[in-house]
């Protein structure tokens, strides 16, 4: 990917029948993206909790849910909240935006 800032790992959600658990081994490993933080004050305005921080995501897509937990190659584990498919589009390349949070470091 064009811009990319790191490589994730992505592990969706396995729903089991007494709890929801991440598998062992991710979903997808070495994934091109490009993350930036969405700021301070946006994060206020919004209302979001003060100890998470919220990110986008761009990526290629990929087979990615809401609720997927996304690691950076830099070890930062982000919940994914919110998925934009931008696809078919013959004017550009098929891209995903996503939603992400993460506890502040």
């Amino acid at each position: 990917m064009i811009g990319a800032n790191a490589t994730v790992s992505v592990y969706n959600l396995d729903f089991g029948a007494s709890t929801d658990t991440y598998p062992a081994t991710a979903d997808f490993s070495g994934v091109e993206a490009y993350i930036e933080s969405k700021g301070a004050d946006l994060v206020q305005v919004l209302g979001d909790q003060a100890n998470l921080e919220i990110f986008d995501m761009f990526i290629d897509p990929v087979a990615i849910e809401i609720g997927a937990k996304v690691i950076d190659d830099k070890g930062r584990e982000y919940r994914v909240s919110g998925i934009e498919r931008h696809e078919n589009n013959p004017d550009s390349d098929d891209l995903y935006r996503i939603s992400m949070h993460s506890e502040k470091q």
